[in-house]
């Protein structure tokens, strides 16, 4: 009854026997105590059977309690333990976890006496593997040491399957508090540190049998090689001097033996590699000679024209004093043209086209960001397999030269440019002589002649025949004086046309035009804006003279009834544009036509157009006509091209 029972029906195992019927048996876990009472202050592991009491009435009266000390099987595991290595442990779980028997006497019998320590809760990865197993190894990392553990279990039935079939038949009745409650586990771990100790023992033994077979083996050949180790030692020895520069070192010559007859040949080839050293030092000497004293930049780069060698002058033309390093540095070359990439791509092409470049014009880049002008020879260099592996050659600066041939240029245009302003000036001259003296003398005689005719033709009247032949032929004297006088025109506008001074070059285009309509029969139409486009007074002069000279092309040799032409300012340019619809020619005989030509001709004025560092194109074909366009620059200041400057 429960006010007899005491503080023991807390138990919940009692609990539940209170429950059973009659006659059935309830198995409790690992329990602490005598009966679950302690006694005299300590706790002693104890596995109780219960069963409840009834009076003849069948009133439960009471438990009957049967107390079995877990010592009596405990203690085989310790002593068990006490003989195992460290880090090797057993533990007895109950088949929910909790340990019946663990190292740690704190936590033995288990959660059920208040420890709360359980096996499933420590490995919670294991329990489903210890349920549904009878028994098994596993090896994996402990959650609750963190080391690499094996873990190894086997199941312990309370009683057989038969034997317990048999309890059931015969009505028994034997429950058990947790589930089936059938079997324990009995379980084993051993940490990584262990698990090797017969693996180290088995190195052990064989580094020892390996170290006795390593010196048997070292006596046998130290042995074998003292039999044969003289030669051997003598043409290693040789041969080590020989790496190291002595050359005149030789192999001793011990037996007459297949030893001796390789030391002989040893012997002989050092002789004749003594020799060839001897001669490529000579040539690599007087190469080396050359190589320095050379005034030209000579040259050695790789594939990607990185300088691998270079002599005192390139180390001069780079801009390098004698203690830099050219290392890393690179010959990067360009033409004005295109550029330095482009350039550099053009002579590499060159080179694998050709195997090689002659003179070819570019700019040497410094370090400094300068540029010099040279003319570079290269070859490619290849490896003993056809490999491309770098280039080879030599620069010579032409910068001076270059700067030197520019200014004989832009002397010799300017003194170009000052013959043409003396000879337009003299035409000035001329045609002011002609206008002022010539011109105005016949305009006199004109008036004069007039005058004489008009009172002949008073004084002698209609009946004298003598008199009007002398009035005709004075009239033809003034008509042939007055031809004279536009002839004279003519002829100053020719030498130099003032308008060009007064009024700029498309008036003075128009001015040409009407009087080359009137004189030929052939339309001129000029398009463009008057007034100043900014060419110089040399260059206005080499314009007008190539438009006159193409007109009188068009009209003299192509048969062209219309020409037009156009003057366009654009940017720094001024473009000059003949079309005619005449026979037109082939372009690709233009020196010949040039030469055929009467006049200055299509070459001069392609000569003319040069020295004003203006451009000309030419478009024709036979039957189709001709079209000229002439470009001028405005600003003709530039960099001469060979001078030393610093790239952008």
């Amino acid at each position: 009854p429960p006010q007899n029972s005491g503080n023991q029906l807390d138990r919940p195992y009692l609990q539940a026997a209170l429950q059973l019927d009659p006659g059935r048996i309830l198995v409790s876990p690992m329990e602490a105590g005598t009966n679950g009472v302690e006694d005299s202050g300590s706790q002693l592991p104890a596995l109780l059977y219960a069963t409840p009491v009834t009076d003849r009435e069948g009133k439960k009266t009471g438990i009957l309690v049967l107390s079995v000390f877990g010592s009596t099987f405990l203690d085989i595991i310790a002593r068990q333990e006490d003989e195992l290595h460290g880090g090797e442990v057993y533990f007895l779980l109950d088949r929910d976890g909790h340990y019946l028997y663990h190292p740690d006497q704190a936590r033995t019998p288990g959660s059920k006496s208040g420890s709360g320590a359980s096996f499933f809760r420590e490995e919670p990865e294991l329990a489903q593997w210890l349920r549904n197993n009878e028994r098994g190894i596993v090896i994996r990392k402990s959650r609750r040491t963190y080391k690499e553990t094996l873990f190894a279990f086997q199941r312990i039935h309370f009683s057989s399957p038969a034997a317990g079939a048999a309890l059931a038949d015969r009505g028994t009745g034997v429950n058990s508090h947790s589930g089936n409650g059938d079997y324990w586990i009995l379980m084993t771990t051993v940490d990584d540190a262990n698990l090797l100790v017969g693996f180290q023992e088995y190195v052990r033994s064989l580094l020892i049998f390996t170290l006795l077979l390593l010196i048997i083996c070292v006596i046998t050949a130290i042995l074998v090689a003292w039999n044969c180790s003289r030669p051997i030692v003598s043409l290693a020895r040789a041969a080590k001097e020989i790496q190291q520069g002595n050359l005149s070192a030789r192999a001793e010559v011990y037996s007459r033996d297949d030893m001796g007859k390789f030391a002989r040949l040893f012997n002989e080839m050092a002789d004749k590699l003594e020799k060839t050293i001897r001669r490529l030092q000579l040539s690599e000497s007087n190469y080396r000679q050359i190589f320095e004293n050379s005034r030209d930049c000579i040259f050695v780069t790789d594939t990607h024209c990185t300088i691998i060698d270079i002599n005192k002058a390139g180390m001069k033309l780079l801009g390098l004093d004698e203690t830099s390093s050219p290392d890393e540095l690179s010959l990067t070359c360009a033409s004005i043209e295109h550029g330095f990439d482009h350039a550099n791509s053009m002579i590499l092409e060159e080179i694998h086209r050709k195997g090689y470049v002659k003179d070819f014009e570019t700019y040497l880049r410094r370090p400094d960001g300068s540029r010099r002008h040279c003319t570079m020879t290269a070859t490619a260099r290849y490896d003993e397999n056809g490999n491309l592996v770098g280039y080879e050659g030599i620069l010579r600066d032409i910068t001076e030269v270059k700067r030197q041939e520019e200014a004989r240029a832009a002397f010799q245009k300017q003194l170009q440019e000052e013959i043409v302003l003396a000879e337009e000036r003299q035409r000035r001259h001329i045609g002011q002589v002609l206008h002022e003296e010539m011109a105005q003398n016949l305009a006199l005689v004109n008036l004069k002649i007039q005058e004489v005719e008009g009172r002949a033709a008073q004084e002698c009247g209609a009946v004298n025949s003598t008199c009007r032949k002398l009035v005709e032929q004075l009239g033809e004297a003034r008509d042939l004086i007055s031809v004279m006088i536009r002839q004279i025109r003519t002829m100053i506008f020719d030498l130099y046309p003032t308008v060009l001074d007064d009024q700029g070059l498309v008036p003075a285009m128009l001015w040409y035009a009407d009087n080359f309509t009137k004189r030929t029969g052939v339309k001129v139409s000029v398009y463009g804006i008057p007034g100043s486009l900014g060419l110089s007074e040399s260059q206005m002069i080499y314009m007008f003279r190539s438009y006159k000279e193409l007109l009188y092309n068009a009209w003299k040799h192509a048969d062209a009834k219309e020409i037009v032409a156009t003057v366009k300012k654009k940017d720094n340019h001024v473009r000059l544009t003949v079309d005619d619809e005449g026979q037109g020619f082939d372009t690709g005989r233009l020196e010949e036509a040039g030469r055929d030509l009467n006049g200055i001709g299509l070459m001069s004025i392609r000569q003319w157009t040069t020295a004003m560092n203006g451009t000309i194109s030419i478009e024709s074909q036979p039957g189709k006509g001709t079209r000229v366009a002439i470009d001028i620059p405005i600003d003709t200041a530039g960099r001469p091209t060979g001078a030393d400057e610093t790239g952008a």
